[in-house]
């Protein structure tokens, strides 16, 4: 062990194996510190302050309610304008039942022929009984034609491939449990027993998924391509097990698309497979994770991610500006939600106000938390603390912290990305993961489409069907196409018999 001459002139009388021990001991010290204070840190990380789940909080932390959102004058409940969904009576009910007394309360006599003097109606809402399965059967015959002697055949219709099979619209069912109610497999076969007495096992459902994926390519390279030339999209990812091996699911999307991806590497390569960012010129919303930098696109910084992280400075140094900076972005965040929602740009005197205040509270911190001193005779660089790479991740990309005020269709959060992501985590909750990757591909394409048509306002169970009849809907549709030609007839001619 080389010891620094430093060490070696405090000890100029004491053996060099002692001196040796002591600069062991004072490097051993420094390691265990430093990990300590890490793992303290890492112990403290919950929903408020980092990026963890609040399934991950537990039921024994204390102020498990706190949140870095203001209180405002909003009473609990629907606020004024909000369109509520109160059961009304309807004028033209589907069945009248009148209801006559016989004889009268008072005297006990008949009412027979009684003059009626007022009329009251209570409706009540309910399903009628589950429907029976319906068995069609499709006959093709085959004529042959009295002056030629030609044979014309009549052609199923495009969706009847098989001498028995499933129809379209209790496939839709069965897609829409599994894979937008999230139903376990085995709950899906018990409920289309319970509803429609059909007994339907696990393979078929995995059939039936990859069939609507296949059927799903047309929306598949619509959206890839709509998403590469939106102004605005926004990015997250997660880690998913597929084959028992970790994998990576992407999802880009915007209020009007949505698009999911499985793939094995979750940097760059994945992304560049996924063919959406390398060809992306406008602006993507994402957290500070370093692959998205890498790509040409303008860049704005989640928010919300940023108050978090400043929430743990904040607890873990006691000290000041942190909770000053997170005062001044949700300040930024009301003024944008004031001027923008009206269309007006925020006055460029308040705009100087929020980027001179953002400088300050910066340089403050920077001041505060020094970088580390490099240890003489210490090999590589010394690590810097997760308070100062922050700092100079927040100076350093101060242009995407604070688009959101400069820029109209910016947002202030991911929250739209990491909307569409949870609902792909409740899948895993459920299933755990996928067992092999075909599946899994299978299941974004379909997840990529549910969540598109739910942002556009369609009928999850109708816009599945019209997939399953080769149909997807898309959004600039106007409607979706009908099917008045399946049973149309194509003749093949055969030679003379």
């Amino acid at each position: 062990m080389e010891i620094p001459e430093e060490i070696k002139s405090k000890f100029p009388e004491c053996p060099p194996e002692i001196v040796a021990y002591i600069y062991y001991l004072h490097e051993k010290i420094d390691k265990l510190e430093t990990r300590v204070t890490e793992l303290e840190s890492r112990l403290n990380l919950n929903s408020t302050n980092s990026g963890k789940p609040p399934s991950s909080d537990g039921y024994t932390r204390k102020n498990r309610a706190t949140s870095l959102r203001k209180k405002t004058q909003k009473q609990p409940g629907g606020q004024p304008g909000h369109k509520g969904k109160t059961l009304e009576q309807s004028p033209n009910p589907d069945h009248i039942e009148t209801h006559s007394p016989d004889i009268c309360s008072c005297c006990g006599r008949s009412l027979q022929g009684g003059t009626i003097i007022s009329l009251e109606k209570r409706q009540v809402f309910d399903l009628p009984p589950p429907p029976a399965i319906e068995i069609t059967e499709h006959r093709s015959q085959t004529l042959v034609c009295n002056h030629c002697g030609c044979k014309t055949s009549g052609i199923f219709p495009p969706n009847v491939t098989q001498p028995v099979q499933y129809g379209s619209r209790i496939k839709a069912y069965m897609s829409y449990l599994v894979h937008y109610q999230f139903i376990p497999y085995e709950r899906a076969v018990e409920a289309c027993y319970g509803l429609f007495g059909v007994s339907i096992s696990p393979g078929t459902i995995v059939n039936l998924t990859h069939n609507l994926s296949e059927k799903l390519t047309p929306f598949e390279d619509t959206v890839t391509n709509a998403l590469k030339f939106e102004p605005i999209i926004h990015n997250d990812e997660t880690g998913v097990r597929v084959e028992g091996k970790l994998h990576w699911l992407h999802v880009t999307c915007t209020s009007q698309w949505t698009h999911y991806s499985i793939q094995n590497k979750r940097g760059m390569e994945g992304i560049n497979e996924i063919g959406i960012l390398p060809d992306f010129k406008g602006i993507s919303v994402h957290d500070f994770w370093k692959p998205y930098l890498s790509y040409p696109c303008t860049h704005s910084f989640c928010g919300a991610h940023i108050l978090r992280e400043l929430k743990r400075v904040e607890e873990e140094t006691k000290q000041q500006w942190p909770g000053n900076l997170i005062e001044l972005l949700i300040q930024a965040k009301e003024i944008k939600e004031e001027y923008h929602s009206n269309g007006v740009p925020i006055p460029p005197v308040m705009m100087n106000s929020l980027n001179t205040s953002y400088d300050e509270l910066i340089q403050i911190g920077l001041d505060e938390n020094p970088p580390p001193i490099q240890i003489l005779g210490k090999k590589g660089r010394t690590k810097k603390t997760f308070t100062r790479n922050l700092l100079e991740r927040l100076e350093l990309y101060k242009d995407g912290v604070l688009l959101f005020i400069q820029n109209l269709i910016v947002p202030f959060d991911n929250n739209l990305a990491e909307r569409d992501i949870r609902m792909m985590k409740v899948k895993m909750k459920i299933s755990g993961g996928f067992r092999d990757k075909s599946t899994a591909e299978a299941v974004t394409l379909i997840r990529s489409y549910i969540s598109t048509i739910r942002k556009n306002g369609i009928r999850v169970i109708e816009a599945i069907y019209s997939a399953f009849k080769n149909n997807p809907w898309i959004p600039g549709q106007d409607k979706m196409r009908t099917y008045a030609q399946e049973s149309m007839v194509v003749s093949t001619c055969s030679q003379h018999a």
